[in-house]
């Protein structure tokens, strides 16, 4: 298999040192502007020379500087403050293979590791589901659900409706199943 150009060492051999009046070969690059791509090539002794009078900040004010370091902590790279831009908020994200889930990430926004616990009892599933919570659940979760759910179906809010009165009475032992299995778990 032939080569199809020479090897690097034949092409710094090549150029000539940028350095006007020197006849040495240029191996060494040295950049000519801020942006980085476009340079020259000297010897090993103009090169010295012109790195140590470089000055990549040369012709900026304290302000730029500043900034072009501040710039170079994300890599230049555009950045925001958590909450402030790019993806608001999880519930953006359209997860339909549910991998996010699979992996701990819940689309709440906090890390939910699977449940590696007994199955539930029959009773907090159906509470569960009743009150539309999952697991892992909060106390605080739990009242502020529990608030909606009974100024929905309370009896005075629905005229002596039957069948709220019902639903009123399910979420009351819902709510106590619940109690119980929280505190029961901590």
């Amino acid at each position: 298999m032939k080569r199809k150009s020479p090897p690097n060492d034949t092409l710094k051999m090549a150029k000539k040192c940028d350095f006007p009046g020197c006849s040495e070969s240029g191996t060494y690059r040295a950049p000519k502007t801020r942006a980085l791509n476009e340079y020259y090539w000297f010897c090993l002794k103009h090169v010295t020379d012109y790195n140590k009078n470089w000055d990549f900040y040369k012709g900026l004010d304290a302000a730029q500087i500043e900034q072009h370091l501040v710039n170079d902590m994300t890599w230049q790279r555009p950045t925001w403050k958590l909450g402030h831009g790019g993806i608001r908020s999880a519930s953006q994200i359209k997860d339909r293979l549910g991998i996010l889930n699979d992996l701990g990430l819940g689309m709440d926004g906090r890390h939910n590791p699977p449940q590696t616990t007994a199955p539930l009892d029959e009773k907090i599933r159906f509470a569960l589901a009743f009150m539309e919570l999952r697991l892992p659940l909060e106390l605080n979760d739990l009242k502020r659900r529990y608030k909606v759910l009974a100024k929905k179906y309370h009896p005075d809010a629905n005229r002596g409706d039957t069948d709220s009165l019902r639903r009123f009475q399910t979420l009351n032992e819902s709510y106590h199943t619940l109690i119980a299995f929280i505190k029961g778990e901590r």
